[in-house]
């Protein structure tokens, strides 16, 4: 029987919401206890009341009543009362405590009969364990995307992420995903609790686009700007077109939130320039000091190297300082190209080997070795990321096909005709108008039955979303689409294999972007693209410019922007003058290859080092070997879902009535359709492509973390090797990190979670003995009826048996933080190392870098004095006879 004292503080088993009771009297065979949180009394029998004495240890917070917290060093009894000694120097009696329970750990709620199924603690496991395995392998935010795993966009995400600061421009050419690139980092660094709060400013076209491939590529939702009333407080992830940028009365609202990070698409479209009369609230001031800063274009000098230069000064003003020294610089890579072109060839010669040692580079018979030692000479790859299409495969050639026409009408007749003759066929027409673009639309779809539909400037958002999908979807689309020259940009149509450029822009970058809608990753066919021009027009001058001279039609030509601003107005005054041809031929031939021979090729080997890129693939295939399909199944069970396999790799998931909460993260409220293996969800896109970073998998641990679920289970062991009624203890105990230094010190610990098994009486942890998959498929449930009165009748045995689990618990996390603190240590000198190594080489890195990592180092290493051991589960195992319970 327990002795009850007045004012000692007990909680109620059955009624823990009722708070912390104090003892009011003893009379006869009963207590009484009063609870100041909720104004109640109750009586209790003496004899095996549903009561559990609370406790706080050293090391422990206690609330009290109008004042702050304290933390207790010691714990002394006076007369039956406990007085908390904290680490200030106060004593404070248990009457003091405050009289909310804040306290709910998993030993307290074993002691007070709140238990769960025993699975929770094989689903905790398995959650972290797929968890911790993903931090430890660096990989955060790289797997859940829904893509293809390239290389190159791969390498390109966790080389701006391993700066403290990701500042960056993304600048691959058409076609390679940037988009994708800059959701890779934008999840990277949600993911890693780097960023939390983010703006994506995309063109006005582009923002309905974008939204719908944040959601469906890498599940992030997003606020979506409309109106002047959008709340900016409200949410994580806001996306807004460009004007907004330009509108100083909105950016007073935008300017006034904290943000983390700023993603600018077609970032070439904005001037760099401050306004003079309010510079605090341009999105320009704010990007200078945001934390992250990416810019996307497809054309970083379009126009013009200084505009170009202008870019990486808000991107790195301390490191971009005058124009006359980037232009240097660039001389500078230029000057090394030859070289890094022989290394990366192979072809290693005795004039090669004398440049390697005029640079310092020794020789090892290792070209990667001596490429990479190249490569770090290359100050702008800190910053600039560009990836071309000779060195990604996957592109499929371009063919042209010229339809010279008498007038519109024989045009448009080739056109019907065409389509018809090829209604299996997806096309895309692009425009300049969006006039042109109606007429043709309606032309077609009302006065010739083609089934038809147009995009261009005049449909809002939403309309030009749909318009898309129509055209997009295979069974009941549109079978062509016709765009005004706003369908150039952005959109992307790989489904599709014919282009109809009814007309052609005055610029060969314009012709680029719009034949990038088709010529890009994913594309599976060859290109056809059609040109109905008119003869004796200027669009015939123009494809002669173009496919003829320029040769900017069937490929990719880097110097075509550069030779047509310099040559085409005289060419078009005398096309057929054969020698100025000749000469331009000849220009663009040689600025090619200088294109090719100097800073373009330092950048793109840069951007996409290998055998570091493919091995970044190979390491997150492996990890995909091991599914979420074993937490996901076990989370139905536990939560009441309904799941079940629909066909070969695809499963039902529907929340039911009868749920243990009442939402689940992740799932849309009539239930889903999931697949675990990416292969499947590229070839279903009406299927959720669940892996270890799937918003469900994540709110799955956010749930076990901050809520009472699965702390506390009982379950039976049938056993002959252990006498009868005996209880063994299991516990599992997590490494509880600062959120702030979560990313920098979670990757060294090897296992997020301890586990102890504690037999009573014992002194040993069996728990290598009787390992949790050894252990997982023996135990049984029990009827919560036999739980309850076996947890009363143990109430005096469990803590002996907790403290025993607790040295053994403290002894595996003193050692495992040693380990990973001289782990953290060591990456910590190899990073500095490495960036002493850079600066001595690299233009771009100096001796402030280097303070700066030794400082970032040092704080991060007093850090893991602030990580703690934490119980987070506990489960009492009851020893019985096989057949006797």
């Amino acid at each position: 029987m327990a002795e009850f004292v007045q004012g000692q503080r007990w909680l109620a088993d059955g009624e823990p919401e009722l708070g912390l009771g104090m003892v009011q009297g003893i009379s006869g065979r009963t207590v009484t206890l009063y609870f100041p949180a909720s104004d109640a009394e109750r009586c209790y029998a003496l004899e095996q009341p549903p009561l559990t004495r609370i406790r706080f240890e050293a090391g422990e917070t206690i609330d009290r009543r109008d004042k702050p917290k304290e933390d207790v060093a010691k714990v002394h009894e006076l007369n039956g009362l406990l007085v908390y000694e904290t680490t200030g120097g106060e004593m404070v009696p248990e009457t003091e405590l405050g009289d909310k329970m804040a306290r709910n750990s998993p030993l307290t709620r074993l002691m007070t009969g709140q238990t769960d199924h025993p699975n929770w603690f094989a689903f905790r496991s398995q959650l972290n364990e797929g968890n911790q395995r993903i931090w430890n392998t660096h990989l955060n935010g790289l797997l859940g995307t829904r893509s293809s795993l390239l290389p190159h966009q791969l390498y390109v995400a966790k080389q701006a992420t391993e700066h403290t600061r990701v500042r960056a421009l993304l600048s691959d050419e058409v076609g390679l995903g940037k988009t994708i690139e800059a959701g890779l980092i934008i999840n990277r660094l949600r993911q890693q609790g780097r960023a939390s709060r983010v703006l994506i400013a995309v063109p006005d076209a582009l923002q309905a686009q974008w939204l719908v491939e944040l959601v469906r590529r890498f599940s992030i939702h997003c606020e979506f700007y409309q109106s002047d009333d959008h709340d900016f407080g409200l949410g994580q992830v806001h996306l807004i077109p460009h004007t907004l940028l330009n509108n100083a009365e909105e950016m007073q609202w935008v300017t006034a939130q904290d943000w983390d990070m700023l993603v600018v698409d077609e970032a070439h479209h904005l001037s760099l320039r401050e306004p003079a009369e309010d510079e605090t609230t341009s999105w320009i001031a704010m990007a200078r000091k945001l934390p992250h800063l990416l810019l996307l274009t497809a054309t970083p000098e379009q126009l013009g190297h200084e505009a170009h230069f202008e870019r990486l000064q808000l991107l790195d003003a301390s490191r971009f300082t005058s124009f006359e020294n980037y232009q240097a610089d660039e001389r500078q890579f230029r000057d090394l190209s030859d070289l890094a072109v022989a290394l990366y060839k192979d072809q290693v010669d005795d004039s090669v080997l004398a440049e390697l040692k005029a640079l310092g580079i020794e020789w090892h018979n290792d070209t990667t070795r001596a490429l990479n030692e190249v490569l770090d000479r290359h100050g702008t790859g800190r910053t600039v990321y560009r990836n071309t299409r000779r060195a990604v495969a996957g592109f499929y050639p371009r063919e042209v096909e010229a339809h010279p026409a008498a007038d519109d009408a024989e045009r448009l007749a080739w056109l019907v005709d065409w389509v018809k003759t090829h209604r299996d066929e997806k096309v895309l027409l692009i425009t300049q108008t969006a006039e042109t673009a109606q007429e043709l639309a309606h032309s077609l779809w009302h006065g010739n039955g083609i089934e038809a539909t147009a995009f261009h400037e005049g449909l809002n958002l939403i309309e030009r979303d749909r318009a898309a999908a129509h055209f997009a979807s295979q069974e009941e689309g549109a079978q062509i689409l016709v765009c005004s020259e706003i369908g150039g940009e952005g959109r992307n149509f790989q489904f599709c294999h014919h282009l109809v450029l009814w007309d052609l822009p005055d610029h060969p970058d314009v012709l680029e972007q719009r034949i990038g809608r088709l010529d890009r990753i994913g594309q599976t066919q060859t290109i056809h693209i059609h040109l109905p021009y008119l003869r004796d027009s200027q669009d015939e001058l123009r494809f002669r410019w173009y496919h003829e001279v320029l040769a900017c039609v069937e490929h990719l030509q880097p110097a075509a922007g550069a030779i047509h601003e310099q040559y085409a107005e005289a060419w078009h005054a005398t096309p057929d003058d054969a020698e100025l041809t000749g000469k331009i031929r000849d220009e663009l031939n040689r600025l090619n290859e200088e294109l090719e021979n100097g800073r373009d090729v330092m950048l793109e080997l840069n951007s996409c080092r290998q055998p570091d890129a493919n091995n970044l693939r190979s390491r997150i295939e492996e990890l995909e070997e091991h599914s979420a399909y074993g937490v996901i199944e076990l989370a139905a069970d536990l939560l009441n879902l309904h799941f079940e396999p629909l066909n070969e790799g695809v499963y039902e998931l529907i929340p039911s009535d009868n749920m243990l909460i009442p939402t689940i993260p992740g799932i849309p409220e009539g239930g889903t359709v999931i697949c675990f293996d990416r292969d499947t969800a590229l070839a279903r896109e009406d299927v959720l492509f669940v892996s270890w970073e799937h918003p469900l998998i994540v709110g799955l641990l956010d749930i076990l973390n901050s809520s009472e679920l699965g702390q506390a289970s009982v379950a039976l062991l049938e056993t002959q090797q252990v006498p009868a009624g005996q209880v063994l203890l299991e516990v599992q105990w997590k490494f509880a990190i600062p959120a702030r230094t979560a990313h920098a010190l979670r990757p060294h610990i090897n296992n997020g979670l301890l586990r102890t098994l504690t037999l009573e009486g014992g002194t040993t942890d069996l728990s290598e003995a009787l390992s949790e998959s050894a252990l997982e498929p023996q135990i049984k449930t029990l009827p919560i009826k036999t739980v309850r009165k076996l947890i009363q009748g143990a109430k005096d045995r469990i803590p002996p048996i907790y403290e025993t689990g607790l040295g053994h618990a403290q002894k595996q996390f003193d050692q495992e933080l040693e380990r990973a603190r001289q782990a953290h240590i060591q990456a910590n000198e190899a990073r500095i190392e490495r960036l002493r190594y850079l600066a001595t080489v690299n233009p771009m890195v100096n001796e402030q870098d280097v303070m700066k990592a030794e400082m970032q180092a040092e704080m991060q290493e007093t850090a893991w004095d602030d990580v703690e051991l934490q119980p987070v589960g506990v489960r009492m195992i009851l020893c019985a006879p096989p057949g006797s319970v």
